[in-house]
């Protein structure tokens, strides 16, 4: 839903908590827990009325439970039941206490310590490829096929539209791309500003 016209101003409270509830905490350290790969999949599964409705940890939990049940870790019936059933086979032991209370602070490493050639350099021109994957992925639609300018490259990472698709990693060069207010939303938006994303090599193109 992000980026999509229409939705209004993000709402925003100085001083706003992180958590409003002590569930949204529980439902934080879970995602953790389990990781994070894949979850904004599901997340974009989610129907356009229950998003809406959603409070920003009921999407994540709504997200969890979607892919603990597509992934085989939990039944529906165990979802539903809260207890788990005594018959099921499980991969992987339950987490110990000291274990549960480390996973949520621990940094997964993205960057990826490899070669590869990059495609672009700092002050290149480039243009979002025009592409409509039906599948996750981390491309704005607003920079379908608008120009922009390389800043800086930020290393390699796993393109993330590979996550849940296929069981292997696709590294390649992440840039930071600098687009100007008016290439994005027109002639009437501020000639002085620009717009600073972070955009894989998959992304982009020579302009």
């Amino acid at each position: 839903m992000g980026g999509m016209h229409g939705l209004g101003e993000i709402g925003y409270r100085e001083n706003e908590p992180g958590f409003h509830e002590p569930w949204e905490l529980r439902a934080f350290a879970l995602v953790q827990a389990m990781g994070t790969g894949g979850l904004r999949s599901h997340i974009e599964r989610i129907s356009a009325a229950d998003y809406l409705r959603m409070g920003y940890y009921e999407r994540w939990y709504a997200a969890l439970v979607s892919r603990t049940i597509e992934t085989g870790v939990v039944t529906l019936s165990e979802v539903e039941s809260g207890r788990a059933d005594p018959t099921s086979v499980k991969a992987t032991t339950a987490l110990t206490p000291a274990d549960a209370r480390e996973f949520p602070f621990r940094t997964p490493q993205t960057e990826q310590d490899i070669e590869l050639t990059p495609q672009f350099h700092v002050g290149d021109r480039v243009r979002g490829r025009n592409i409509h994957p039906t599948t996750h992925t981390r491309m704005p639609r607003y920079t379908r096929s608008k120009m922009g300018v390389v800043e800086r490259n930020r290393g390699v990472f796993n393109l993330p539209d590979s996550e849940g698709v296929s069981a292997e990693p696709k590294p390649q060069h992440v840039y930071l791309i600098r687009y100007t207010a008016d290439e994005l939303w027109g002639e009437e938006a501020s000639t002085n500003s620009s717009l600073y994303i972070d955009m894989w090599e998959d992304y982009l193109e020579p302009a």
